[in-house]
């Protein structure tokens, strides 16, 4: 273990130097990995693919903070999950790609054998559960998930604090998980995209 430390951080030195053959040592490394585990978020090789190309391309161009970098693998897969939550929130406003990443999903989950669950009953499911939260609960859920806008928005649209509406959201999904008997990425997936 500590031979690999020191040498990611020799890599990382040279990464922040300007080392072009070190960002391909380590995109051969990872790409791989981080494919499989933005695909299990995602559910879509197209975007998987793109996703990973744009994490090395956010180390590339901030590789001068290279060095600062105590756990690059913790660091790499944590860009790839922003980076893909990212994806999921402009599907979420954008009819077609949702269209597209719901067709994906469902592509995947028809060739999992454990997984026979269909997303779109999930999706009436949840709008029902939704109607079965308390009434401000359900205004700051829906003016996130519909509306698209941040806690702020919904702080001041409502008149309450940032800290009510994040304790309402939490809550709110919270309700969802424990009513819900659906695995994890594909409930994530859900709560992401689910619009009305």
């Amino acid at each position: 273990m500590r031979s690999y430390t020191v040498h990611t951080k020799e890599l990382l030195h040279l990464l922040a130097e300007g080392d072009e053959s070190v960002l391909k040592s380590l995109f051969k490394i990872y790409r791989d990995k981080l494919f499989a585990y933005i695909f299990k978020i995602t559910k879509s090789r197209e975007a998987s693919e793109e996703i990973v190309m744009d994490v090395f391309m956010k180390l590339w161009l901030s590789r001068n903070l290279a060095t600062e970098i105590e756990n690059f693998e913790g660091f790499i897969f944590k860009v790839a999950c922003n980076k893909s939550l990212d994806f999921l929130r402009t599907a979420a406003k954008d009819r077609k790609l949702e269209e597209l990443v719901w067709y994906e999903i469902q592509a995947a989950s028809d060739s999992e054998s454990d997984q026979n669950l269909n997303l779109r009953e999930l999706k009436h499911t949840i709008d029902t559960l939704v109607q079965k939260l308390p009434k401000q609960r359900q205004a700051v859920f829906r003016l996130s998930r519909e509306q698209g806008m941040t806690y702020d928005q919904i702080a001041c649209h409502l008149h309450l604090s940032k800290g009510t509406v994040k304790n309402h959201m939490l809550d709110a999904i919270r309700f969802m998980r424990q009513n819900l008997n659906a695995p994890a990425d594909s409930l994530l997936v859900i709560l992401i995209l689910w619009v009305k």
